[in-house]
């Protein structure tokens, strides 16, 4: 009984499977295609993460060896303070006044006031204005790298 229906509608019994056999193939590339964008939107947005992290990165490593150059500056102007204020004191106590000793009376060939003693004592006064100056620039700084790294202001 089986086999005389199967003769009798073999014809749309195989269309039926060619057409199956067809829509199974559609739907076994749509699905294939659908996998490979999802492979490539995944790969994509892996190298735009991997790509991100590098520029944070630059940038960390950028504001780094700026603070970096900017705090080895500081210390060389301040070394050089340090050192103009030796010269200054060696010259006030070889044509001046002792500043170990600042009671101690001037040398009898001393030309007029102690001008060298004011201008060291100036000078110190400009040696400490430009300590908070080089304190203060950097804290200005590291607010302005702070603003650039939040994005705010763009």
């Amino acid at each position: 009984m089986i086999a005389a229906l199967i003769r009798a509608y073999w014809r749309p019994l195989a269309v039926a499977a060619v057409l199956l056999a067809i829509a199974a193939g559609i739907g076994w590339y749509g699905h294939t295609q659908y996998r490979a964008g999802y492979t490539a939107a995944e790969t994509k947005a892996k190298l735009a993460a991997i790509a991100i992290e590098q520029g944070m990165q630059y940038e960390r490593d950028r504001a780094d060896a700026e603070h970096r150059g900017a705090v080895l500056a500081r210390e060389a102007a301040a070394r050089d303070l340090v050192a103009m204020r030796g010269r200054l004191d060696e010259w006030v106590r070889r044509y001046g006044r002792d500043p170990a000793n600042p009671s101690a009376g001037r040398r009898s060939d001393a030309a007029g006031p102690d001008w060298i003693g004011g201008f060291a004592a100036c000078y110190g006064e400009y040696a400490d204005l430009a300590a908070d100056a080089a304190r203060w620039a950097d804290q200005v700084n590291g607010l302005q790298g702070y603003v650039r790294a939040v994005g705010v202001g763009r």
